[in-house]
């Protein structure tokens, strides 16, 4: 019976080999779905606005269904920043919350188009590729928006602007995010920590926009329910009033932020809503008016007002939690700035959501942009100035000196060889001109008789 023996046996690798399977897989090249992904959003938004508006003609037989399709195609292009003409009136609210969902709906689209473009050219920069798919995207995405405005003969200014903003938020975003470049990396690091201050700040400041309107829909509840009962419309009508109220939740957000920071905000020429009070006269049926306050405002609405101030502390506490070794001017100044940045941010927002719902009364709805964009900068601003000085000082780690710590440290015990002679380590000197010397004599015991 032969014997067998084991011998060492050795497997060739290749090291450069793709770690893709050759077949059985079909891969797309990267400018498909930058291409057809954008075309494929936007089809996606115009199903979900076509289904609601079949739900309204279904229960509403006198119009007839291309009116209905044609308003799913307006209120698209209102999503992205176009001014369209409904039943005689001239409407320009854009529903932020229908433009976040097309941003959110296309970053995992251009995501896997940025990877896609990683695998197929690795040895290019992950900012190029960034652009090159993001401005591809983008560009595509802006083109279907304007294609779809004309065919409307709704073609403006504005929508064109809107989709390329959309477009290219969402492509180079989602870019960036499918292939992991971070942009800050490069960035001195007190800018670094801005951003991620600035979001912190903002998250704050709507979070306290939204308990606010939560308040005022508790308080304005019997209203609220009124209008939709004489509104009527049954199952149906309840559900088109709910989405309707869903696509335009930020603009009613961005509006209380508006009016916890002091700014205040108008429901139609000649009306103001603030914490001294309300102005309005009167409003038509819809049931998100409900929730205005009658008369004269009250001294507690100004507590309103600490949100702003913590929203700004919040942007300083998240400098000077990222930089705990930075001085405390640093960053009392990089809070400040971070606190100015995210005032004047939720001043382009709430100008982004504010409009009109025709020519007449209602030709602005939505914040006081001019009033918000000084009071934002200024409290957020000072409230991370303060913030940043203050956490800056506290926790600003106390270093001793080194004559103190020498001072403190407990004497060297002398050691000792085999023949009991007592041995001291000799430190390198520290001078420059002793290097060599030191070096030579560092760590070589020092016998003593």
């Amino acid at each position: 019976m032969p014997r067998r023996t084991l011998l060492p046996r050795t497997v060739a690798v290749d090291v450069d080999a793709s770690s893709h399977p050759a077949g059985g897989s079909l891969r797309w090249p990267w400018y498909l779905p930058a291409v057809l992904g954008p075309l494929a959003v936007l089809l996606g938004g115009w199903l979900l606005l076509a289904a609601l508006a079949v739900v309204g003609w279904l229960t509403s037989p006198d119009v007839a269904a291309a009116d209905a399709l044609r308003l799913a195609g307006q209120v698209l292009l209102l999503a992205n920043g176009g001014a369209v003409d409904i039943a005689g009136q001239t409407v320009s609210i854009a529903p932020l919350g229908l433009s976040a969902l097309l941003v959110f709906l296309a970053l995992p689209v251009s995501g896997s188009a940025a990877q896609r473009a990683q695998v197929a050219d690795p040895d290019r920069a992950t900012g190029d590729l960034v652009l090159r798919v993001g401005g591809t995207f983008g560009g595509v995405y802006a083109a279907g928006v304007v294609v779809v405005a004309a065919a409307l003969d709704e073609a403006t200014v504005g929508v064109v602007a809107g989709s390329l903003a959309i477009g290219g938020i969402a492509g180079l975003w989602g870019a960036a995010r499918g292939i992991g470049h971070d942009p800050t990396a490069a960035w001195p690091r007190w800018l670094a920590v801005v951003p991620r201050a600035m979001g912190a700040a903002l998250l704050t400041v709507l979070a306290g926009a939204s308990a606010a309107l939560a308040v005022a829909l508790y308080q304005g509840r019997d209203a609220v329910t009124a209008i939709v009962e004489a509104l009527g419309g049954g199952v149906a009508g309840l559900v088109l009033l709910t989405a309707l109220h869903l696509i335009y939740l930020p603009n009613l957000v961005l509006a209380a932020a508006s009016w916890i920071l002091g700014a205040g905000f108008t429901l139609g020429d000649g009306s103001l809503l603030s914490m001294s009070g309300a102005d309005v006269g009167l409003l038509p049926a819809i049931p998100a008016f409900g929730i205005v306050p009658a008369g004269e405002g009250s001294w507690a609405s100004l507590w309103w007002l600490v949100i702003g101030a913590v929203a700004g502390a919040v942007a300083g506490l998240a400098v000077a939690w990222a930089r705990p070794r930075a001085r405390f001017d640093e960053t009392a100044l990089v809070g400040g700035l971070a606190g100015v940045l995210t005032g004047l941010a939720v001043t382009v927002l709430a100008a982004l959501g504010a409009g009109g719902l025709g020519s007449g009364r209602l030709v602005h709805l939505g914040a006081r942009v001019p009033e918000l964009a000084i009071f934002a900068p200024t409290l957020l601003g000072l409230g991370g100035l303060a913030s940043g000085l203050v956490l800056g000082l506290v926790r600003r780690p106390w270093k001793p000196t080194e004559a103190a710590t020498d001072a403190a440290a407990p004497p060297e015990e002398p050691a000792t060889t085999a023949d009991g002679e007592a041995t001291v380590r000799v430190d390198p000197p520290s001078s420059t001109g002793e290097q060599d010397e030191g070096r030579a004599d560092a760590g070589r015991p020092d016998p003593i008789g």
